[in-house]
């Protein structure tokens, strides 16, 4: 099974060093990126394109033509940037899952029927490998360093 991961995710966990989570949380996984997430990353305040390429944890794919197709089709009802497009158009010609924490860019895939997971779907699944301890610290660092506020992180650590 293939992930295609959007530019915020992979943004947020460059900036904390933590990449290497994926690799761990998603094992036997083929985790792409798209091109034009690659350019979102250098087009940021921080190029964060070489932290998320010199990983070695994810592989550039190309769009094929038919997916360009789509991706236009995308193109003409949404308004989307071209990374979340190109990721929506590969998941779903390829069947495979979407990381993002894009808001439109979540509907847009669930309305293809496609599955995501976001930021808070990601830090539940770290549950699995982490510490309470850890995934608060990763909580800590995300929200101090990418300035983003993750709701209902009370749920996370409730037991069942």
């Amino acid at each position: 099974m293939g992930l295609i991961f959007d530019t915020d995710i992979l943004s947020t966990f460059a900036k904390i060093n933590r990449l290497y989570l994926f690799s761990e949380l998603f094992r036997g996984n083929e985790l792409l990126i798209p091109n034009s997430v690659v350019q979102d990353l250098k087009g940021s305040k921080i190029n964060l394109a070489d932290v998320v390429l010199n990983s070695n944890i994810f592989k550039v794919c190309e769009i094929s033509k038919d997916e360009s197709i789509l991706v236009e089709e995308i193109n003409s009802q949404k308004n989307l940037g071209r990374g979340e497009v190109e990721c929506i158009a590969i998941c779903k010609s390829r069947n495979c899952l979407f990381v993002s924490n894009d808001y439109r860019a979540k509907k847009c895939a669930e309305a293809f029927n496609i599955e995501v997971f976001d930021l808070e779907s990601i830090l539940s699944m770290l549950k699995e490998i982490l510490t309470d301890e850890e995934l608060n610290d990763i909580i800590k660092l995300i929200e101090s360093k990418d300035k983003v506020k993750i709701r209902n992180k009370e749920l996370l650590f409730q037991k069942y």
